[in-house]
């Protein structure tokens, strides 16, 4: 069982192992937890990547593929690992650039690969076990490829780190990289189950996002952007009954995804929040 002493994570008395990165900026106001996949192999040691000046980025912990969780950054200090993001929490507050609120994790995963003849390999061309990877649709709507798939001890490991990390910030709200910066990050990606991830983490029941519908007769609108000048996404609009779930509110507009006929995220866009209804 992990907690938190000294801004630092220790299970049994003692800190998991501390690879100190430079790359950090001021004083961090924890208010989100972040999840990401690191896009490296078994062979890349990525915590010593962020102890190298030259890497510019870094996270608060890595949890490689056998479980082990490493710490590269203090819980009080902010780490590189959100880049441009933004997310709207719970309460309608925006927030700009995550770096300053958010505790990064870090998972050993090659994250999105592609298929060949031979089977699967990564973007850096190296195989990939069959058995290790899952092909699915990014709820955002692409990448629609194969994935690799997390360890169960990299799963435990997480949950566990999370809820020491939530227990002693008062973190509520665990994002994706992919939800702070859609459609410029893709990880956790569709291999990692953030609402079970979530439901364990916070000792509640597995739901998911809750589904809407589109209600306008004349159809809606998907945009590029929150904002009735901005570019369609798509020249049709969504037709009266859509089905969709909502990823983020900015004033009256919502970030969705469209889901298919099988209850699968599709693709996804702006829309104005007041033709959807509860469904």
């Amino acid at each position: 069982m992990f907690r938190v002493r000294n801004y630092k994570l220790a299970m049994a008395g003692a800190n998991v192992e501390f690879i100190r990165s430079p790359n950090i900026g001021g004083v961090l106001d924890p208010r989100f937890l972040v999840i990401h996949y690191t896009a490296s192999g078994p062979g890349f040691d990525t915590a010593r990547y962020f102890a190298r000046p030259e890497a510019k980025v870094s996270a608060h912990l890595v949890i490689r593929r056998d479980g082990t969780v490493i710490q590269c950054v203090p819980f009080d200090t902010v780490g590189w690992h959100a880049g441009v993001s933004q997310w709207t929490d719970r309460t309608g507050r925006f927030f700009t650039g995550l770096n300053r609120y958010a505790i990064g994790i870090e998972i050993e995963n090659w994250g999105p690969l592609r298929r060949t003849g031979s089977g699967w390999i990564s973007w850096s061309d190296q195989p990939v076990e069959g058995s290790k990877v899952i092909e699915a649709r990014h709820k955002f709507g692409r990448p629609d490829c194969g994935w690799e798939t997390f360890t169960e001890a990299q799963v435990q490991a997480t949950i566990e780190a999370a809820r020491a990390i939530c227990d002693a910030y008062g973190i509520t709200e665990i994002v994706g990289h992919d939800d702070i910066a859609p459609g410029r990050k893709s990880d956790p990606g569709p291999a990692w189950n953030m609402a079970s991830f979530k439901a364990k983490v916070f000792g509640r029941s597995e739901d998911g996002p809750a589904t809407y519908m589109v209600r306008s007769p004349t159809g809606l609108n998907l945009r590029v952007g929150p904002g009735i000048d901005q570019p369609l996404r798509r020249p049709d609009p969504l037709p009266d009954g859509t089905r969709v779930i909502v990823h983020e509110a900015r004033d009256r507009w919502r970030l969705v995804s469209v889901l298919n006929a099988a209850g699968d995220p599709d693709f996804s866009g702006w829309v104005h929040g007041g033709f959807l209804v509860e469904s």
